[in-house]
Formats: C-alpha cells, structure tokens, sequence
C-alpha cells in the first residue's frame, strides 16, 4: 500500500482482509509480523482472491484520495437483521459528508435506537468499505469508531470533514 500524505501525516495502514465467496467478510488492522494484505493462496476460490484484489486495489485508490466509493461486495451475513440494516444505511452515506447515530435511527424507524445503531456500528466488521467513520453524534463530536477513535479522525481528515463541518450538516 502507498504511502499517503494527509494533511501533515501519513496514512500507511497495515490491513487483513478476509473474504468469501459473497464479498469482504472482515477488514481489521494487522499486527506486528502480518502481511498488509492476506496472502492470496492458490488454493482458495477464485471469486475469494477476486474480492480480496479487489478490495485490496479499491483501499489503496481510497488512501491516495483517488477513490470516493466502493465497489467491493461485503459479506454481512453473519450478522444479525438490525446491525446489516444499519450498515446498509452507514454505505450509503457519501464520501465527504456525515451522518448522526439519530439519522440512522430515525432512517430505520427508531428514533429513540441511536444508542443500538452506535452499537451496531461499533460491530461493523468491515469499517472503511462501509464507512461508519461518517456516523457522528447529534451534536457534531465524532463519537467512536471500529479502529478507534485517532483513525475515525483521519479518515475524517481524509475526506476533509472536520466536526465544525459536521456539526453545520444537521441530524
């Protein structure tokens, strides 16, 4: 992966994808010694190693600012009703705007669920691909994220969103 420059830092994330046979199953940080993407073996399924070029070539364009969407099927079947519905929602959300926990909720026909959604966002196995790094709080604070805190704020810097922007976009 490139490195990418992003307003004074670098972004140089070492990331494991997991794939089947439906799309992405997992996207997680790697740890000392990890290869930055799952070594591709000859044995597995070709639609396994397609998904995981894919999302592989699809996060490096996303880093270099050259990517706004994904493409990359995720799959999200293991994952109860509730949590799929507002990961479905949290995808749709555009590059470079943000959404509140309330908005989802309320998207979903429980307005008092912002609580559950932030729960179901905290699940989400592949963050960035579905970007619930653009969920935010009511009041415009960033809330969490997946990774933690510090990458919500880059990707967020990424993308150009700072929380005076966000707190100016409504529910």
């Amino acid at each position: 992966m490139e490195t990418v420059k992003v307003e004074g830092r670098i972004m140089k994330p070492n990331l494991f994808v997991e794939a089947t046979e439906r799309g992405i199953k997992q996207l997680s940080l790697a740890r000392r010694g990890i290869a930055r993407f799952q070594k591709i073996d000859a044995q597995q399924n070709a639609l396994i190693r397609r998904w995981k070029r894919v999302a592989a070539r699809e996060l490096e364009a996303y880093f270099i600012g050259s990517l706004q969407e994904f493409s990359t099927p995720c799959d999200l079947s293991n994952l109860p009703p509730f949590t799929r519905n507002v990961l479905r929602l949290a995808a749709k959300i555009p590059y470079g705007e943000v959404k509140s926990y309330r908005w989802i909720a309320e998207q979903l026909g429980k307005p008092k669920a912002t609580r559950a959604v932030g729960n179901a966002l905290a699940r989400n196995p592949v963050p960035i691909i579905i970007p619930c790094h653009r969920v935010v709080r009511s009041d415009g604070t960033i809330g969490g994220f997946a990774l933690g805190s510090r990458w919500k704020r880059r990707l967020l810097r990424l993308e150009k969103i700072t929380a005076e922007s966000s707190r100016s976009r409504g529910p």
